[in-house]
């Protein structure tokens, strides 16, 4: 008897105890029959600690914080030479060409799974969006992009065949962009206020003010647990950019208040915060014995050497919100040097890993 052999009910029992990620897809790699006999295990799988996504010449690695490991064999959906932006569903937005050539594409580089998205209009600002620059999110059908540095916000629905610029006067360019319970929230760069759209219309319901920043550079905005969060970098980054510690402010509005206001805080309660250039998101710490509570964890990319023989080096920071002090992660990662890619690279990106 092989192991394509047993039965279906053995093989469910054993997935059933299999709590890693990286414990599924070796199960799933089995043989056909035990991947096939998984799929009703998949949503079963335990929330995972955050993947960060990392750029290379051949293919991304991919460093699992909870084993310290990086990989270096690229999952079956990640092409050779891609560049990918990964977020809080497990999805990633994969970019390709450059300029007004551009393409992307949506990949659960895990399990292999892909859906096509448009080439943007040669003339529009979306087209130029490189590796770099490119923010996003997205819901069950309606994919919102924005070039960092240029104007416009674009939306795209799953299955159609055009982008589509979302006309509001609120906004010009965008800093941040996330998906939440059938709501976009989008911070303009300008005025750094949340511009809140309905993610079936793109019609905008409310806008909420602004609040008082020393300054407005380098903001993230994501929701947790029905709280909208904004984190900004600190100027003392800018001042010591290569210094281990990072520095953040961490603004708070309760989405359920009436009258929604703004509030500093230096405790985000039983939360860990993963950031990296293009967005942020919040993991529950609970039964995580390897993340602390109240912290920020950010991870950063150096690029060093010529066009033709360059490399990168990454590092993973954390930042404690109730005492303000920083340090570097002693990990795996940062024995880790990368070939860059020629052109726009794109920055280290967390994500959730997913079979689903």
């Amino acid at each position: 008897m092989g192991w394509s052999d047993l039965p279906s009910e053995l093989v469910i029992t054993i997935a059933g105890n299999l709590t890693e990620f990286t414990d599924h897809i070796r199960f799933r790699s089995v043989c056909s029959h035990w991947r096939s006999s998984f799929q009703s295990l998949s949503l079963r799988l335990p929330r995972q600690l955050p993947w960060l996504a990392l750029p290379s010449t051949s293919s991304p690695h991919f460093y699992s914080l909870s084993e310290d490991r990086v990989y270096s064999s690229p999952p079956p959906g990640v092409a050779d030479n891609s560049n990918v932006l990964g977020s809080a569903s497990g999805w990633f937005i994969s970019v390709s060409g450059r300029y007004s050539h551009i393409t992307f594409s949506l990949i659960n580089p895990f399990t292999g799974a892909s859906v096509g998205l448009p080439s943007p209009d040669p003339s529009s600002t979306l087209s130029y969006a490189a590796a770099d620059t490119l923010i996003w999110d997205r819901s069950d059908s309606v994919v919102v992009a924005a070039c960092s540095t240029s104007f416009g916000v674009f939306h795209c629905r799953l299955g159609e065949t055009a982008w589509v610029l979302i006309e509001s006067q609120r906004f010009r360019m965008a800093s941040s962009i996330t998906f939440y319970e059938g709501r976009f929230y989008i911070l303009p760069v300008d005025t750094c206020e949340t511009v809140v759209l309905d993610s079936e219309t793109l019609e905008e319901i409310t806008v909420i003010n602004a609040p008082y920043l020393d300054s407005p550079v380098g903001a993230h905005l994501f929701v947790s647990s029905g709280e909208l969060l904004l984190l900004v970098k600190s100027t003392w980054m800018y001042l010591f950019p290569d210094s281990d510690s990072q520095f953040y402010k961490v603004q708070r509005a309760n989405l359920n208040d009436e009258l929604v206001e703004w509030i500093e805080v230096n405790d985000i309660g039983d939360r860990a915060l993963f950031v990296d250039n293009l967005h942020c998101f919040s993991v529950k710490v609970g039964d995580h014995g390897l993340l602390r509570r109240n912290c920020i964890y950010s991870a950063q990319s150096k690029t060093s050497g010529g066009l033709r023989n360059s490399s990168r080096t990454y590092s993973i920071s954390i930042f404690d919100l109730g005492n303000s002090n920083g340090e570097r992660l002693e990990c795996a990662l940062s024995k880790l040097r990368a070939a860059s890619l020629r052109g726009a690279v794109s920055p280290p990106s967390w994500f959730f890993p997913s079979l689903s």
